[in-house]
């Protein structure tokens, strides 16, 4: 039995879906993309915000794990990729009709389960206390990338990793549009796994985040991919689901 929130498409998708022509071709993507800019970014922002106003946190998921894994400057880097998978899963999702039907869910359940997750930093954060041994490290020219980042992005919502769940989500639905092919195509997605493999680890090596952010991160992003997002995407092919996106 799959979860069926995000299961029919918003009203807000209803001009660009049926406009999709325009902006040469890119009316649907740029509206995905917008959506996860602004109804997950600046959410998190103020999440964020608030948490370093409160300076309240309801446990400490330190371990020894945190303190043993160093401070690797240059993992800045694959770090701020996270930005790159937004669009990828928003253009990607263009390949057919089927694959932008897809697309659309994704992005509504990707929204509902940041939602979610807001409600953990509101109610249950944790501060990144583990940063201040970033400041202990010579970040050499690495240190204006820590510096950006940390204008705007406070030490709390701490977990689960928003950074793991939103990108491996986007991974899991462009293996799903591409995978099973050989060739270029298989390798391209080795390399995308091999990229995703990195951020994973940068979350721990910038001190972004604690070991059990990221193992909290992995298990709901699989939970939700195999009991909420997979199904309704398989559901995509269903006259019923065809019908309600030519009725928008």
């Amino acid at each position: 039995m799959s979860i069926e929130w995000g299961s029919k498409p918003w009203k807000i998708w209803r001009t660009h879906w049926n406009n999709q022509q325009s902006l040469f071709g890119f009316r649907l993507p740029i509206a995905l993309i917008l959506s996860i800019a602004i109804g997950a970014g600046l959410g998190y922002l103020a999440t964020n915000q608030f948490a370093y106003w409160r300076d309240w946190q309801a446990f400490d998921p330190a371990t020894s794990l945190d303190s043993w894994i160093p401070v690797i400057p240059w993992m800045i880097i694959p770090y701020y990729t996270l930005y790159l998978y937004y669009p990828m899963a928003a253009v990607m999702g263009m390949k057919d009709d089927r694959t932008k039907r897809e697309a659309v869910i994704f992005h509504q359940i990707l929204l509902l389960i940041t939602w979610m997750i807001w409600l953990i930093f509101i109610f249950l954060p944790a501060e990144v206390d583990i940063r201040e041994s970033v400041f202990e490290t010579e970040l050499g020219i690495w240190e204006a990338w820590y510096d950006a980042l940390y204008a705007t992005d406070t030490p709390w919502n701490s977990w689960p990793s928003l950074h793991i769940v939103q990108s491996l989500l986007a991974v899991l639905v462009v293996n799903r549009w591409y995978g099973g092919k050989g060739g270029k195509t298989k390798s391209y997605l080795g390399i995308l796994w091999f990229a995703w493999l990195m951020l994973t680890i940068s979350v721990m090596t910038t001190k972004q985040h604690f070991v059990w952010d990221t193992v909290t991160a992995l298990i709901i992003s699989i939970t939700v991919w195999v009991y909420w997002m997979k199904p309704l995407l398989d559901r995509c092919g269903d006259e019923e689901v065809i019908e309600m996106f030519e009725q928008l």
